[in-house]
């Protein structure tokens, strides 16, 4: 059995981290118009109707497939796995998506500290050894960050 791999980025935000927590909890389909140069789309799943994420909730986002292909998308079903709003932590867990085919387990993890950063966390595991690491998954987040983050200052929240 492949072992379980981590890759974490950290940013600094400079709006609230309540917000910045809140934005990803309650409002994760603004990220088209907020972060378009990276999130294409996203949408409800398997007939959730809020979204509102809750422990099951599913999406289907599209993003930036890899940097020589800036005018395809990668489409990436998901279910958040857990929450919790003291500690300001989502994880989601990758269901479907061309990421399953070099990965066996795929889940990130955002949580919000205190110290006004955005954390990022990937766990994964290869199906083979010699498969790439996510680095290219891990490259898009600051951008996410900073995106969400201007957009939440410049809209006072």
């Amino acid at each position: 059995m492949a072992r379980l791999c981590k890759k974490v980025v950290e940013t600094p935000i400079q709006c609230s981290t309540d917000a910045f927590y809140k934005f990803f909890k309650k409002q994760a389909n603004f990220l088209p118009n907020v972060c378009g140069s990276v999130v294409q789309t996203i949408g409800l799943a398997d007939g959730n109707k809020s979204w509102v994420n809750t422990v099951g909730s599913r999406k289907v986002i599209e993003i930036l497939s890899s940097e020589s292909c800036r005018d395809t998308a990668e489409k990436i079903k998901y279910v958040v796995e857990s929450f919790d709003d003291r500690s300001r932590k989502i994880t989601y867990k990758v269901l479907e998506g061309a990421l399953l085919q070099q990965y066996e387990s795929f889940s990130v993890t955002l949580q919000v500290t205190s110290s006004s950063t955005a954390k990022w966390t990937i766990n994964y595991q290869k199906k083979d050894p010699a498969s790439e690491n996510p680095d290219f998954y891990l490259q898009l987040l600051p951008t996410v960050n900073a995106t969400v983050d201007i957009y939440l200052r410049s809209n006072d929240y």
